[in-house]
């Protein structure tokens, strides 16, 4: 048994689904659901985004199937903003992972996400750089944000650096994008920024970063994130557009 989480599912001849997991051993991967979709029968499987579920796999070869399907925790009904951010997180994990390469550690860092998703009071902006930054670490390609590369001094807030995305962070000018320190300290420290231009940038540097490993490709979940009623961040801090 493993636990897994529903990233996406996709009709898949008549009846069935192909669903995308992330799961805890074996990472991201799809199974065939034979028969989830037929309404005169009990389904094999009861797609829930955002529930943390245990589950067997079975079958040969790279397309197995999912069995033994029970939740294993609450499931997180998110609405409204909460959802276009939850979905984003998926839309990442899609983008970036290698079918059947572990994340363990990642695996956990996605749970703790979207339970802070599902609490009463959210800053939507600390939750997506969290995880984008937590998800550059665990593709391998994470900076520290807590000292610069050239010098190996503490960031001060007060201070101007510039990021350079092979580098780090750099005291002295060199190549690379300026950047305040504040905006670096929230960025280590899941701080919430107030000012809306330093949110906007805080959202601009992280998605270069991730632009390599997920593609130019829009995300469904931005789209999503423009329909819903806002509630005290009006910009659009799933995009650049």
């Amino acid at each position: 048994m493993t636990r897994a989480y529903v990233l996406h599912t996709r009709p898949w001849r008549d009846t069935s689904l192909l669903v995308e997991w992330f799961t805890e051993d074996f990472g991201r991967l799809t199974t065939y659901q034979r028969g989830a979709r037929n309404r005169g029968k009990k389904s094999p499987l009861r797609p829930m985004a955002f529930q943390c579920l245990h589950m067997m796999l079975v079958g040969r070869g790279d397309m197995k199937t999912a069995t033994q399907i029970e939740s294993a925790g609450r499931a997180h009904l998110l609405q409204g903003q909460s959802l276009a951010v939850g979905f984003y997180l998926n839309e990442l994990l899609m983008r970036a992972l290698h079918r059947q390469e572990p994340a363990p550690v990642l695996f956990d860092i996605y749970a703790r996400h979207l339970a802070e998703l599902a609490g009463p009071s959210v800053d939507f902006g600390t939750v997506v750089r969290g995880f984008e930054r937590d998800l550059l670490a665990e593709l391998g390609v994470g900076i520290d944000w807590q000292s610069t590369a050239d010098t190996q001094e503490p960031i001060d807030q007060q201070a101007q650096y510039w990021l350079a995305p092979e580098e780090g962070i750099l005291q002295h000018r060199g190549r690379g994008y300026p950047v305040a320190g504040n905006i670096l300290k929230a960025i280590a420290d899941n701080q919430t920024l107030a000012d809306a231009g330093d949110r906007r940038q805080a959202r601009n540097l992280l998605q270069s970063l991730l632009a390599p490993h997920v593609g130019s490709a829009p995300f469904n979940s931005r789209a999503l994130w423009r329909t819903q009623p806002q509630s005290g961040q009006s910009e659009q801090i799933l995009s650049t557009e």
